[in-house]
Formats: structure tokens, sequence, C-alpha cells
């Protein structure tokens, strides 16, 4: 009995070891491992909180809606958010003092999609991509880079510190 025990014991030590190695090689599958919610609704009203800088309202109810019955990624959801007329209204337009127009229209947009400030050659390339193909473009190319796809995937939250959406089995039915 304590042979198995024992060789059990070095099994489970060698898995974690190994899970372990992986995460810090591969961050990616240690995102992948992060606890999901369930919750759309939680998701929604994150979303709202990070990207609108306000409480979800009754339109959140058409993302949970969305979100519940698979029509939409979070990263669908994130795109519409983004690219929606109080999005527009609220935060996109050229100020002046800006270097380039639209500098800090991209920083904020670097903040609600990423997480993050921008660095200066991002920020510039993206304000004269802004002023050329408009903000969709902008949003667009964020949303396909290899950055977003790492931290966020398809079913992660920006600023929500890891908070990633599963949809529940029930949902899948």
């Amino acid at each position: 009995l304590n042979l198995k025990m024992s060789a059990r014991c070095k099994f489970m030590f060698m898995y974690r070891a190994t899970i372990v190695g992986l995460a810090l090689l591969f961050p990616s599958v240690a995102a992948a491992q992060q606890p999901c919610t369930t919750d759309a609704r939680h998701v929604v009203n994150e979303l709202y909180r990070h990207m609108l800088e306000r409480q979800a309202d009754a339109g959140g109810a058409h993302w949970v809606q969305q979100l519940e019955n698979g029509r939409m990624t979070v990263r669908e959801v994130v795109r519409a958010m983004a690219v929606s007329p109080e999005y527009t209204q609220r935060f996109w337009y050229a100020e002046s003092g800006e270097g380039t127009p639209y500098e800090r229209s991209v920083g904020r947009l670097y903040r609600h999609l990423l997480g993050r400030q921008p660095d200066a050659e991002g920020r510039n390339a993206f304000a004269r991509l802004a002023q050329q193909s408009g903000m969709n473009a902008v949003i667009d190319r964020i949303l396909v880079s290899n950055e977003y796809r790492r931290e966020f995937g398809d079913w992660g939250l920006p600023g929500s510190g890891g908070l990633r959406y599963c949809r529940s089995n029930a949902a899948d039915n």
C-alpha cells in the first residue's frame, strides 16, 4: 500500500510540475486554465464599467442574451460596444494640442480594449490609421492583434483582471 501511495505521490508531483512548467513557457495555456464565469450579466456589467465607464442599463440585456445563446463572443460584444454611437460620441474625437489628431482617442482605445497605456509608436501609427481609414479600422486592427488574442482571445474581458466568460452547459442544449 505504501508503494502505491508513493508512486501516486510521485505522479501527482510530476503532473503538477509539468503544468506549472507549461504555464511559465506558454502564458496563453495559463490564461486558458483560469476560472471563468457562466454569468453573462456579470460579463456585460464589467464591459459597461470598463469600456463605457458607466453602469449597464436595460440595453445590456441584449448583450447578455447574445452571449447566453452563443450568437456572439465577448470579443464581438467588445467590438460592438467600441463602434457604438455612444462610444464614438463620448470617447472618439480629435482634440486641440494633439501632435497627430486622434492621439488621445487612440490612448482611450488602448485602455478600453487592451487594458494598458499605448506606446508612442503604436499611438502614432493608429492615429494616422484613424485619419486615413477611420475609427473602425483602428478598433478592428487592435481586436485582431496578437496582443489582444494572447491576452483575451474570444472570451476574455479587457480591464477585468483576467475574467473570462464560459457558457454554461445548459446554454448548449
